[in-house]
């Protein structure tokens, strides 16, 4: 029933629950505003995930069941990640974060802030989603933007996490192949849980 901050990630033991609101009076990393440097990660994990008739997103249609789960943070495997937030939808200037689990009994959380949520027309595609910043602390220092996107042409849709990130605390830097494999492996399975989603199965 202990907590402690090692980097200023909090490591929460033997069933600790994460504090949000101990991340409220952290700030954003103000090297974000300068973005990614030479050695950070860019990435795009997109998928191709439903078909729905062209047009706007059904109701209760694939787009839909995405964008509702993004907006709740319900976006990683639930066996390893718990979503910690103040209240579902999402908006902006909320603070949201994994509840992550890393070993039995040992676990971490760390928050970042929402900076813009969307759900609009933009050319041919409907966006339905949400950007964050990670905060002071986080492992990582970057940006991500998590969507739900429907061609309206096709009726094709696809759920995408698109960031940049780089070592945002020491820990991280000297663990840096390790915590790759991590983000890589969370957000490939983000895919298969928001396609199980889209499809009416999650």
């Amino acid at each position: 029933m202990s907590a402690a901050i090692y980097g200023r990630v909090d490591i929460l033991l033997f069933g600790a629950n994460p504090q949000l609101e101990r991340w409220r009076a952290r700030a954003i990393y103000t090297a974000i505003e300068r973005g990614p440097g030479p050695r950070a990660y860019r990435d795009q994990f997109e998928r191709v995930v439903a078909q729905e008739p062209p047009g706007a997103p059904l109701a209760n249609g694939p787009h839909r069941r995405a964008a509702d789960a993004l907006l709740r943070y319900d976006i990683f495997d639930p066996q390893v990640v718990q979503p910690v937030l103040a209240r579902a939808p999402l908006e902006v200037g909320d603070d949201v974060g994994p509840h992550y689990r890393l070993l039995p009994g040992v676990h971490l959380f760390f928050a970042s802030r929402v900076t813009a949520r969307f759900d609009e027309q933009r050319g041919n595609r409907w966006w339905t989603g949400f950007t964050y910043r990670t905060l002071e602390g986080h492992p990582e220092l970057g940006e991500e933007t998590f969507s739900a996107e429907k061609d309206l042409l096709t009726g094709e849709v696809m759920v995408a996490l698109r960031s940049w990130s780089q070592p945002g605390t020491l820990l991280a830097k000297l663990g840096r192949p390790f915590v790759r494999r991590l983000q890589q492996r969370a957000n490939t399975g983000a895919l298969d849980r928001l396609a199980s989603i889209a499809r009416g199965a999650g």
